[in-house]
């Protein structure tokens, strides 16, 4: 396979997932989790986190939608770079 259909493939697959990703946020954001769905099970209240991000989701879906975005273009870009980075130093 040359490099050319190869990157066509694998963006394919990226967009694939990060719009597989924006449904399946839709239909589970509304639902709990194991863990939250046992604390509620057990009557255990959640403590206020050890850590704030310095960014949030938001309570709104576009906030969602932007936050999730940039954090899938950040990933992509590190990964992008980090491939860069082993081709320079393979011989």
């Amino acid at each position: 396979m040359h490099s050319r259909q190869m990157l066509k493939v694998v963006a394919a697959i990226f967009a694939a997932f990060a719009v597989g990703l924006v449904f399946y946020f839709i239909f589970s954001a509304a639902f709990g989790d194991g863990l939250e769905k046992t604390m509620e099970n057990a009557g255990v209240e959640e403590q206020e986190p050890v850590y704030k991000a310095p960014l949030s989701y938001g309570d709104n879906y576009l906030i969602a939608l932007v936050m999730g975005i940039l954090g899938f273009a950040a990933v992509l870009g590190c990964a992008f770079l980090f491939g860069k980075l082993l081709v320079k130093k393979s011989p």
